[in-house]
């Protein structure tokens, strides 16, 4: 993802260069703080599991955080997280004494381990999911911001490609952003192009005769 300050303005007015650049940064910001909240989250939901580096790293590996965001969202959460209140990593159980020289205590006590991180990043992924719904909330927000600058300049679907490209969503993410922008625009879209003037020169369209109606069926 390429940072807001070199971001296209190409096809934006000259005029709105600077509205535009603005609501780039806004943009910019929201991302960040929408996953700053959920790395705080997942952070504290997963202290029972792994330690809080550990945990964050984990974050980064189940959600598509932009390269350009990792540091500053990794920064903002660690300095946001109040560390007295995170719950230490349940103990793993280890082997003591003659059991280390067991060979079944030793596979079972392996087998244990790896079910246990299988699990955690199963259960990591599902989070991973909820995060990924709220990156999608916060990027419909930022195209239809964008869009009403716009109004009048560009489409919306037009406004919301060029958030799309500039914030190098991938496809699927993008298809699922403009479903969501469309569905909150269908409402005002099909009023304005009824309220739309015609051009000079033309006249609206007669009222159509009543039509013929099929008289009922006899004996009803």
């Amino acid at each position: 993802m390429t940072v807001p300050s070199q971001m296209s303005l190409r096809r934006i007015p000259e005029a709105l260069h600077l509205q535009v650049r603005v609501a780039y940064a806004m943009s910019w910001e929201a991302l960040i703080d929408t996953h700053t909240r959920q790395a705080l989250q997942f952070v504290s939901e997963f202290a029972t599991r792994a330690p809080v580096l550990d945990a964050l790293d984990l974050y980064f590996r189940v959600t598509a955080v932009p390269d350009a965001m990792h540091e500053v969202v990794r920064s903002r959460t660690l300095t946001a997280i109040d560390l007295k209140s995170v719950p230490q990593p349940a103990d793993m159980p280890v082997l003591n004494g003659w059991g280390r020289l067991r060979l079944d205590l030793v596979l079972e006590h392996s087998r244990y381990r790896r079910r246990h991180q299988e699990r955690t990043l199963e259960l990591a992924r599902m989070v991973g999911a909820r995060a990924a719904e709220a990156v999608v909330a916060t990027h419909v927000e930022n195209a239809l911001e964008l869009a009403w600058l716009l109004k009048g300049v560009m489409p919306v679907n037009a406004v919301t490609d060029h958030y799309l490209r500039e914030f190098v969503l991938q496809a699927s993410l993008a298809q699922m952003v403009m479903q969501r922008v469309q569905a909150r625009v269908a409402g005002d879209e099909l009023t304005a192009q009824v309220d739309e003037p015609l051009p000079g020169g033309l006249e609206p369209a007669p009222e159509a005769a009543p039509g013929y109606q099929e008289p009922a069926a006899r004996g009803v």
